[in-house]
């Protein structure tokens, strides 16, 4: 729906809002039920292609020809949480808890989210100086899978930015969000690819040692640990990037795809996901 109305809503409206009429969720991400039905089949290559056409959609969404106003308002986590960070501006309810809690699963942000909250990132004036602030501001947001207890504390963690207002009346959140997007019609662009500078290897190490540090005080699981080592990769930029060159948000998807396509191969992720959807907890394995 999200790939359609990004081809097919420019050509007869000015903007577009993401909105949710159900009390409870603006969006509780990903089908786990069909991760765990391909993933029992071994059927990786369906799960490659489904992050594919997430990262496909979103990006179309992003970069569509008239903006795009999330109006989020109870749950917005996973997916739920990427498909805003690709909205060109957000009016949030007050009573809005967004995340990124794909590590409680056992895999990283696969759909864009962590390339955008990198670009986010980047571009706070409030952010840890120089490329390692930049990397490891995702990273601790990403790794600690915390769902915020409210919009203003979204806008701490990057989820929302200063920019992007905040509803305090549910009925009047619809309103307000329209009202954003057709100011933001006017002479309006759609942006360029993004890009942030990030530190590379030496990076990833620095992070790699702060896991290290999380085990140790049982903070963390040996698959937390693996998790966040493919997180702290994808936070850095890959292996061949330097803190001289940007890294564009097109390499750091492919980055997720491939820290994807390998954790979906570990049976301790599949058994995280199989116990989430069986108890609705996560499992520390």
């Amino acid at each position: 729906m999200v790939a359609e109305a990004a081809e097919r809503v420019p050509a007869d409206f000015r903007a577009m809002v993401l909105y949710n009429d159900n009390p409870r969720a603006f969006s509780a991400g990903a089908d786990l039920g069909y991760f765990v039905e391909r993933l029992e089949a071994e059927d990786f290559a369906a799960l490659e292609r489904f992050v594919d056409q997430g990262q496909a959609a979103f990006r179309a969404l992003k970069h569509a020809a008239i903006p795009v106003v999330g109006a989020p308002a109870g749950l917005a986590v996973g997916g739920g949480c990427e498909v805003l960070l690709h909205c060109d501006a957000i009016q949030a309810h007050a009573e809005t808890y967004i995340g990124l809690v794909e590590l409680k699963v056992g895999i990283v942000p696969g759909w864009r989210g962590t390339a955008e909250l990198l670009l986010r990132w980047g571009r706070r004036s409030d952010r840890p100086a120089g490329p390692e602030g930049t990397s490891q501001a995702a990273f601790e947001t990403i790794a600690g899978a915390r769902i915020t207890g409210s919009a203003l504390e979204a806008r701490a963690l990057g989820y929302l930015r200063p920019e992007d207002g905040i509803t305090m009346g549910r009925d009047r959140l619809l309103g307000d969000a329209k009202a954003k997007a057709v100011a933001l019609a006017e002479g309006y662009r759609p942006p360029d690819v993004g890009s942030v500078t990030l530190p590379g290897p030496a990076g990833r190490e620095a992070l790699q040692a702060i896991v290290r540090g999380w085990r140790q005080d049982g903070r963390a699981s040996p698959h937390d640990e693996l998790v966040a080592d493919r997180l702290a990769g994808v936070c850095c930029g890959g292996a061949e990037t330097n803190p001289q060159t940007p890294v564009d948000e097109d390499a750091l998807a492919a980055l997720e795809r491939e820290a994807i396509s390998a954790l979906i191969r570990e049976p301790a992720t599949r058994a995280r996901i199989r116990h989430m959807l069986d108890t609705g907890k996560p499992l520390r394995n």
